[in-house]
């Protein structure tokens, strides 16, 4: 099979079968050549990104309906026409049209080579409109995602956001201090430097930080930046009981156990056999030892465990993500406004449960990697009016823009001591 067809496949089963990008395109392409990887990689990714871009600029040369395959198929094509300087324009039109030949009994054969052609005739359509919609699709984000980030943050913001999601982000791991410091890392490879807004962090220069010798021997972790600053925040000390709501795959759970020198208890909780594997998998490559991975669901952990029981615990929520879609194109593509609807009651629910395992004086730390104060801000805010022996401490934003991270929320409260 042919990289572009293969890239097409990939597309269909990503975009309209949902599948996790990430880990799908690792599997379904490792057979090809390194040329050909980077190219079904590019074309995938690139779509992803671009999608609404892509599609705003042949959507108007349809008069009827077209299949969805199909447009995925005249969304890659035009992606490669105007970002993939050295794909010469004959090789995709006509892969395309043998793509087309293919589906739907060719029934769409003629008017893909059509529109295509058209394109290539009349160039780059103008995007016409206000402010926000010119937004939306120059950087291929919903235009109510866009409007919601305008209200609640500010036009200025907004723009800022949509416009670094289109960028590339950094490689950013996590030096595990119980056997490592920073300094030696970098001073064992100097294509790491220090990260500039975790204390742990590294920034790494040299390509895929899993096939370095400091990943494979467990000295480093690959994590985002702004995603350590988390277990920063809970601050967890040597031989305290923690919780860890939702633990997998383990990232922010193993960053604990490294502040608190491996000695504790860390509970860790997954509602999924297979991601509280991940978690086992992430603490025996780094040595940890405290940690206990368990198949719960967590908000029924006050049924297991006493209530109280906690020094600290994290609610590292499930949530929209819109804070990570420079890392997962995918997200631009299949969010949806209604998306939260079963979210917000999760998180109240996760966030009441957390308090109550929490001890008097003890630290609960919520945290979401979406930019969305229904989720964030007001998620807390609802919370703090139903619980008047709960004082939040701090909580922050960290906009992907500010330090070319991911971007998250954290709050940190604490539970009021018994008088």
């Amino acid at each position: 099979m042919k990289a572009r067809e293969k890239a097409y496949n990939c597309l269909c089963d990503i975009v309209l079968g949902k599948s996790y990008s990430n880990l799908y395109l690792r599997k379904e392409i490792n057979d090809f050549s390194s040329a050909d990887k980077g190219l079904i990689t590019n074309i995938v990714y690139g779509t992803m990104q671009n999608y609404l871009y892509l599609r705003y600029q042949w959507e108007a040369y349809v008069q009827s309906d077209i299949a969805a395959d199909m447009a995925l198929l005249m969304d890659m094509s035009i992606y490669q026409f105007l970002f993939m300087d050295k794909v010469p324009e004959y090789a995709v039109v006509n892969e395309a049209v043998e793509i087309a030949a293919k589906k739907h009994k060719g029934k769409y054969k003629a008017m893909i080579n059509a529109m295509l052609r058209r394109f290539l005739r009349e160039g780059k359509r103008p995007i016409l409109g206000d402010a926000l919609f010119q937004l939306s699709i120059k950087t291929s984000h919903p235009l109510w995602v866009v409007k919601m980030w305008e209200k609640q943050y500010g036009y200025e913001i907004a723009e800022r956001i949509c416009l670094d999601d289109q960028g590339a982000l950094a490689l950013a791991a996590r030096v595990n201090t119980c056997v490592t410091s920073r300094d030696e890392i970098i001073a064992a490879n100097p294509d790491f430097e220090k990260g500039c807004l975790s204390e742990d962090a590294l920034l790494y220069h040299g390509g895929n930080i899993a096939d370095t010798k400091e990943y494979l021997t467990g000295r480093v972790s690959i994590q985002d930046e702004a995603s350590q600053c988390v277990a920063l925040l809970v601050d967890p000390q040597p031989d305290e009981s923690i919780l860890d709501m939702c633990a997998a795959p383990g990232t922010k759970t193993c960053h604990m156990a490294q502040l608190m020198k491996n000695e504790g208890e860390i509970i860790a909780l997954d509602i999924h056999e297979h991601r509280v594997e991940l978690i086992s998998n992430a603490a025996a490559r780094l040595g940890l030892s405290i940690i206990q991975p368990w198949c719960f669901d967590a908000c029924e952990i006050n049924h297991e465990y006493d209530e109280e029981s906690f020094d600290r615990v994290l609610v590292d929520a499930p949530c929209s993500g819109y804070g990570v879609m420079k890392r997962k194109n995918d997200i631009k593509v299949h969010m949806q406004p209604e998306d939260m609807d079963t979210l917000l009651p999760l998180q109240a629910k996760l966030l009441d449960t957390a308090f109550k395992m929490v001890k008097p004086g003890g630290v609960l730390v919520y945290s979401t990697c979406t930019l969305n104060k229904k989720e964030n801000e007001k998620q807390i805010e609802k919370f703090l009016g139903l619980h008047d022996n709960a004082q939040l401490i701090s909580q922050r934003t960290i906009f992907p823009y500010e330090y070319n991270t991911d971007g998250f929320y954290m709050a940190k409260l604490v539970k009021a001591e018994k008088a």
